[in-house]
């Protein structure tokens, strides 16, 4: 077993950083072609908000939690469960085809609140966005079904491997439209330069990226023992099972992302040269990078046998697989955080090789304030996996009320700031707040299950916080010698030297992180090496 969910999540890390690595270049060409600050950057961002606020309601807040425990129990059915995923199927396209026409109703007044300091231009600009992105909604939620669907069956590699394609897709048109318009790195561009062609380039290939990458699923189902067939025969799949558990979750993700609209309303306060939605968005991008590639891809090869180790009553493997899973997730979000602390700024000038220093010190800003929150944020996200094995989705929503009304209580304050400090120090802020959400999760969890390790998670992030004040220092140390992040230093001048800067110094901070653990005699350094040594020629 552990085997078998060890090369899971090493298939799934594989295509996940595949994809993030696209989904980078994919940033990097955006950001190229139209800026990450400015008219069309921030239009863009915001007309985003639309259908990514709809879709992580109804995937993220009402079927994940939900649908691998549902799935798992429908397979002990005579059919291995087919007739129930073929219900889930259907009831997901005809639900998110109604709600995506619904939203289609209310996104001009929306984009209009969110954009409340803009031109008429900008405003508009943003709305015909929206309405291309739209479409996102239906296919973003049928590959959450089509996936989750995969995963319950142990096909985890085309749930992770598709949005490479929806990436592909994504940047042949930006490419096009560079080809065409020119590309915008500073984001000085107004109005004038956006025609039906150019909106269709950008929006529309993103639009076409991800139905590619929900219908591409369906190669798959064969695989997966499966034939689609459309069922509108609701009765008897359990929606009132699946309501009482997703209801609790649904409303925890409809008060974040209402807070995350209010917050978007807060941060549309910053001027045309300054860091708003859109710095924000490129900075979350790099952010959110290795917790997708280790986070995600090690809790989800581990959530379908935490819930069927809920079912089975075995609360000392789920227990041991949520500790584990919490010292894995510490040990490798500490040293990014300290990676990315040091690099900030040649990791901006990587993304954006033509912006000015002046843009890419801004965003660098804005990303320094989000890792702040790097390793309590997917800490959270492990434990609330155990919330959800259990099927216990109140919990997190009542938790997430108090981080919700910090959270406005600082978007508010932060409007009093000058429009230049408002997006990093908002940022911040929310990204500090994890940490309190974090323990508040933790504490209730144990009161839940019992022993949870505790002693054993915070001893290992102690070990890990020694191990990356040391290799940051050492690391800062390496990017001094290179000249810093002057303008005309070697991590600052262009694309390469960036990259090379960015290869030299975590080579160095990753030999210091580990030698210091490995002097700690810490549990996963020791593991980890001696898996290297496993590797070597002749060690068997």
């Amino acid at each position: 077993m552990a085997g078998s969910v060890g090369r899971a999540g090493l298939w799934i890390a594989s295509g996940t950083l595949t994809s993030r690595v696209l989904g980078l270049v994919r940033a990097m060409v955006l950001a190229y072609a139209i800026g990450s600050i400015g008219f069309g950057a921030n239009a863009f961002a915001n007309a985003g908000k639309v259908p990514n606020t709809v879709y992580t309601l109804i995937a993220t807040g009402a079927l994940t939690a939900v649908l691998v425990p549902q799935i798992t129990k429908a397979a002990l059915a005579a059919d291995g469960g087919a007739r129930y995923i073929n219900k889930l199927i259907t009831l997901a396209l005809v639900g998110s085809g109604a709600i995506m026409v619904i939203a289609g109703v209310f996104t001009p007044p929306l984009i209009s609140w969110l954009g409340s300091s803009w031109s008429a231009d900008q405003v508009e600009l943003a709305t015909v966005f929206a309405f291309w992105l739209l479409p996102q909604i239906l296919f973003y939620s049928l590959y959450t079904v089509l996936g989750e669907v995969l995963n319950a069956r142990s096909l985890f590699g085309p749930y992770a491997w598709s949005p490479v394609l929806n990436n592909v897709l994504n940047i042949a048109g930006l490419i096009g439209f560079v080809v065409i318009f020119g590309a915008d790195p500073d984001g000085v561009a107004g109005a004038g330069r956006w025609d039906l062609l150019g909106i269709a380039l950008v929006a529309g290939s993103a639009t076409l990226g991800v139905a590619s990458q929900a219908l591409i699923l369906f190669a798959f189902w064969r695989r997966a023992g499966l034939t689609f067939r459309i069922d509108f025969g609701f009765r008897g799949i359990g929606l009132g099972t699946m309501g009482k558990v997703a209801g609790w979750t649904f409303l925890t993700v409809l008060l974040t992302q209402a807070v995350g609209l209010f917050n978007t309303r807060v941060m549309n306060l910053a001027g045309s040269g300054e860091a708003g939605l859109a710095a924000a968005e490129l900075a979350g991008l790099i952010f959110v990078l290795p917790h997708s590639i280790i986070t995600i891809s090690l809790v989800t090869a581990r959530f379908t046998r935490m819930s069927e180790n809920v079912h089975a009553e075995n609360f000392a493997a789920f227990t041991s697989d949520i500790t584990s899973s919490a010292r894995l997730v510490g040990f490798s979000m500490m040293f990014f955080t300290a990676a990315m602390l040091v690099l900030a700024f040649p990791l901006i000038r990587l993304i954006q090789p033509g912006a000015t220093y002046g843009v890419v010190s801004t965003v660098s800003v804005v990303l320094i304030a989000n890792l702040i929150g790097l390793l309590p944020f997917s800490l959270l996200f492990v434990l609330n996996r155990g919330f959800f094995a259990l099927s216990d989705t109140r919990t997190p929503f009542f938790i997430a009320v108090g981080q919700s009304a910090l959270t406005i209580l600082a978007a508010i304050f932060c409007t009093t700031l000058p429009s230049e400090m408002i997006t990093a120090t908002l940022t911040g802020v929310i990204s500090s707040l994890f940490v309190l959400q974090m323990l508040a999760t933790f504490l209730l969890l144990r009161r839940r299950v019992g022993i949870l390790g505790g002693r054993g998670i915070l001893g290992g992030i102690a070990q890990n916080l020694v191990a990356a004040v040391v290799a940051a220092l050492a690391g800062w140390g390496v990017l001094a010698l290179l000249g810093g992040i002057e303008p005309e230093a070697l991590a600052m001048r262009s694309f390469l030297g960036a990259f090379i800067a960015c290869a030299i110094v975590t080579v160095a901070m990753a030999v210091v992180y580990g030698l210091i653990l490995l002097v700690m005699r810490n549990r996963e350094a020791i593991s980890i090496l001696a898996r290297l040594r496993g590797m070597l020629p002749g060690s068997r």
